[in-house]
């Protein structure tokens, strides 16, 4: 069984460039200085909320927190400082279409379970509450600042780049690729967890009830690695972390998606 997982970690992969850890300790610090300015000062002061009410909601603050993300740490550190290309980040754009197929099928997928489960429970199926009170804009714009803001950024972040940087200084070692890629998530998903740490303070948890909410994400974080080592599909994992996020469900979301 174990030699069989073996050859299944990141199986399509075309490049495995290594960044110095310069680079990518440089990433991390600005990405961890960056989330704390974000979420003590930028979105408290309604900033990023600029490009909200001129498009209906489509364009959130979220959004535009990403996107500057993206373009310093991703675009700038770790592409034009660091020499990597997409295929290093883990983006390939032969890999959106199963992406999407499966990311949609999932979607109608949980609303299927969640519109059976009120017809047996409820005898009747509710529409989902979040298209009536903020308004079709807004719901789908929560949704795009995950596809193209948070999910995307976190994955390329957290799973195309330090999961494998990781994964790949650890092949060096005598351990089984499945040995390695086990340590390489233990790393890689504490650190996706630990950079929450100042999100969930923000959002008025106490120090206690913020760290008992780590291993829940450390938990989520390793899910979508694996998901990723064994698709090498991080368009995929994308698309699904942000159904996770923002699950835009058509029916009424009795099982609490995101906080579960």
């Amino acid at each position: 069984m174990a030699e069989r997982l073996d050859s299944l970690m990141f199986p399509r992969t075309g490049s495995n460039s290594t960044l110095s850890l310069s680079i990518l300790a440089l990433a991390m610090a600005l990405e961890i200085a960056f989330a704390l300015l974000a979420v003590f000062v930028l979105f408290p002061s309604g900033i990023l909320k600029v490009f909200a009410a001129p498009t209906g909601g489509l364009i959130t603050a979220t959004l535009v927190a990403n996107f500057i993300s993206l373009a310093v740490v991703v675009g700038l550190v770790l592409c034009l400082i660091g020499g990597l290309r997409l295929s290093d980040l883990g983006l390939r754009g032969s890999d959106v279409p199963i992406a999407v197929v499966l990311t949609i099928s999932v979607w109608i997928g949980v609303n299927a379970i969640e519109a059976a489960w009120q017809a047996v429970a409820d005898g009747a199926v509710s529409r989902g509450g979040e298209w009536r009170g903020l308004g079709v804009t807004a719901v789908i714009g929560a949704l795009i600042a995950q596809l193209f803001g948070n999910a995307l950024y976190e994955e390329i972040l957290f799973r195309g780049v330090l999961l494998r940087q990781t994964y790949w200084r650890l092949e060096t070692t005598r351990l089984t690729n499945l040995q390695t890629l086990a340590i390489a998530i233990a790393i890689s998903q504490s650190v996706f967890a630990l950079i929450h740490l100042p999100i969930l303070l923000s959002g008025g948890l106490s120090p206690i009830a913020a760290f008992s909410r780590l291993p829940a994400i450390f938990a989520a974080g390793s899910a979508f690695a694996v998901l990723y080592a064994r698709s090498d599909n991080l368009m995929l994992c994308v698309g699904i972390h942000a159904l996770a996020n923002k699950p835009t469900l058509l029916v009424t979301d009795r099982f609490d998606l995101p906080d579960n």
